[in-house]
């Protein structure tokens, strides 16, 4: 409701679709942590929602120095999924309808 930024961080190179992807991973951490596991989560990004589920991301991002800590996040999101389970419903965010999500803040 307030609209408070929970996650935000900038990497040197990466996606849209992998920030999202960390973005879900922390909001379910958070949530389980909070004890809110109704509260749902949504994304206008149906690949991360895809890599969610299950719980692998497929990129073809290089790996190297500069994307080292983007692919250290992305195996810690991965193992989370892998070891912790969740009832947050992930929806997908209705643009047509909605506008943009407001996480984009106003970049597309």
């Amino acid at each position: 409701k307030s609209k408070d930024q929970i996650f935000h961080q900038t990497f040197p190179l990466g996606t849209n679709n992998i920030g999202e992807f960390l973005a879900i991973v922390h909001g379910l951490a958070l949530l389980q942590k909070q004890n809110l596991p109704h509260l749902p989560i949504y994304t206008d990004s149906a690949t991360a929602m895809a890599w969610v589920r299950n719980k692998k991301v497929k990129t073809n991002l290089v790996n190297d120095a500069r994307t080292a800590t983007l692919h250290e996040l992305i195996t810690r999101g991965e193992n989370w999924l892998k070891t912790n389970t969740y009832s947050n419903p992930i929806l997908k965010w209705d643009t047509e309808s909605w506008g943009e999500i407001p996480a984009d803040f106003g970049r597309k």
